[in-house]
């Protein structure tokens, strides 16, 4: 029985590896005849896309190919305004908040796909910063040779940061998360020197990060005492 069973397995994983190459060759040579070569790659794209996405509707145990999914939809989105729509300033921000987005859609049905919150507040974050850097323009702070340069929505990204992970201590008490609150409260700290600091940011920067670890380490071992002897964690179920 498992023997026939092992077969009949095969023989759709065969069958489905052979669809995927026989529709990407053929909506790949469609494209590139219709809508020209530059076209191929987005269509390309979008049918990996479909294929995982495809994964995932035929079956839940599947919803890990929503990342790839998405990932793949995301570029051939991208990729296609940006061919479309010459010298558009939208791709990235659609790009990086599609992939928040698809991130979001992992970790939504399942407790154990928490971890997901955390990518998708960093792509957020990052398009956050991206769109509004087109959306107002400001000069970048001048900074020092050899130095980084930090852009004026900086402290935009590090308080994204700290947003993320403050939402994944709210839901301590469903999730095993009680620790966000160091890296929250560490990217908060940043972005409040970072206003404070400046354009002098870009020259304090490794200074001023490695004084906030250090308080943030020690901020963690100093409380640590105190949940230690406090409710244990529930286990996460899905």
């Amino acid at each position: 029985m498992n023997t026939q069973s092992n077969k009949e397995r095969m023989g759709k994983s065969i069958i489905i590896f052979l669809g995927m190459v026989f529709l990407l060759a053929g909506g790949g040579m469609l494209a590139g005849q219709f809508f020209g070569v530059t076209m191929t790659g987005p269509v390309f794209m979008f049918l990996f896309a479909l294929g995982f996405l495809g994964m995932v509707f035929w079956s839940k145990k599947n919803w890990w190919a929503i990342i790839p999914g998405g990932i793949f939809s995301s570029g051939g989105l991208a990729a296609a305004l940006d061919i479309l729509i010459p010298h558009s300033k939208v791709t990235g921000p659609v790009f990086l908040f599609l992939l928040a987005a698809t991130f979001i859609a992992f970790a939504v049905p399942s407790k154990r796909n928490w971890w997901a919150i955390i990518p998708a507040g960093f792509f957020a974050s990052v398009g956050l910063v991206v769109a509004l850097d087109i959306l107002i323009p400001h000069e970048a702070y001048p900074s020092l040779p050899g130095t980084v340069t930090w852009g004026f929505y900086t402290c935009v990204l590090f308080l994204g940061l700290a947003t993320t992970f403050g939402v994944l201590w709210l839901l301590r008490k469903i999730l095993p998360t009680s620790w966000a609150i160091y890296p929250a409260a560490g990217f908060l700290t940043m972005a409040v020197l970072f206003i404070i600091e400046g354009a002098h940011f870009s020259e304090y920067w490794l200074d001023t990060m490695l004084l906030v670890f250090g308080l943030v380490l020690l901020l963690a071992v100093l409380t640590r005492k105190g949940t230690t002897a406090g409710p244990q964690i529930p286990k996460v179920r899905a």
